[in-house]
């Protein structure tokens, strides 16, 4: 399978080498993917805040072809769950949740992990303000 194949079944705003670039419809291109394209392992899902918007990266494996793809998608505030599909992405759906604040949508165990449940705010995003003078241990201004 190479992109261009790719590129005649899901819509795909652009690409570059093997990140496919989509604009919606997150679970139908993961489950094709996996079902019709043999990319039955999900390696990881990576979230970088952008500034006004939050990307996501599906890094994905083929064994049978010894291909990678990585399926990116811009969201602001949540997205649909691919926990049906994988089962492992439970736990990036969580960490995500807990540093970046997206909700995944059908992910019926959706919880932080390393922040408390009571914690305001998700550390990871650039308009995070880290005013807890608990975890100011390492900041110069503390350490003078």
């Amino acid at each position: 399978m190479n992109i261009e194949q790719l590129a005649n079944i899901i819509n795909i705003e652009e690409f570059e080498g093997n990140k496919v670039c989509i604009s919606g419809q997150l679970h139908n291109v993961i489950e094709l993917l996996k079902d019709k394209l043999s990319f039955k392992i999900l390696k990881s899902i990576t979230a970088v805040d952008l500034g006004d918007e939050i990307e996501l990266m599906y890094d994905l494996f083929s064994i049978e072809n010894e291909e990678t793809v990585v399926i990116s998608v811009k969201v602001q505030n949540e997205i649909e769950s691919i926990t049906d599909l994988f089962e492992s992405a439970k736990a990036d759906e969580n960490e995500i949740y807990d540093m970046f604040g997206i909700h995944f949508l059908g992910n019926e165990d959706l919880k932080r992990l390393y922040m408390p449940e009571n914690w305001e705010g998700y550390p990871l995003r650039k308009d995070y303000i880290q005013d807890d003078t608990r975890l100011a241990w390492n900041d110069d201004e503390y350490n003078a």
